[in-house]
């Protein structure tokens, strides 16, 4: 009989679906916890070896300076100014990366949970669907039936 395979048909689509959906969940967990490690490299790791990094040029550079027999002021000190300037936007950019990559992480994330809202509805539909094709199925016989005479 139809009417079984098409119950049955539909509790498999809704399964798979239920089943693709946990995928897209896991996914998403997967997501946001990139996102977090991406934050969590940049601050631990990457911005203080920056910093020391700039730290290590602007000393180098006052000492180059100094040993030269140069005065902190004037052409040095305006030099000095404008690497600060430098290094500071190339901070602002390393921070301006690390945010971007972690915001694409949070938003794959959302797509993936909405993915899995997708699949749970198509879940339902399909699982309706078969109740109404069992249904037609039933009034198919139901039709066959009296139309053969046996009702």
């Amino acid at each position: 009989m139809s009417f079984f395979g098409d119950i049955y048909a539909g509790k498999s689509a809704q399964a798979a679906a239920n089943y693709n959906a946990k995928i897209q969940e896991r996914n998403a967990a997967m997501k946001e916890q990139e996102a977090k490690q991406i934050m969590s490299v940049h601050n631990d790791y990457s911005l203080p070896r920056f910093d020391r990094t700039v730290e290590e040029i602007q000393g180098a550079t006052k000492t180059s300076y100094l040993v030269r027999g140069a005065a902190l002021e004037g052409t040095p000190l305006e030099m000095m100014y404008e690497q600060e300037i430098q290094l500071q936007t190339d901070r602002d950019i390393m921070n301006y990366n690390a945010e971007n990559a972690r915001d694409q992480a949070n938003n794959e994330a959302i797509m993936a949970r909405a993915d899995a809202d997708m699949q749970r509805w198509r879940g339902k539909v399909a699982k309706k669907a078969s109740y109404y094709a069992a249904g037609a199925s039933l009034l198919d016989l139901g039709m066959s039936a009296k139309t053969a005479g046996v009702i």
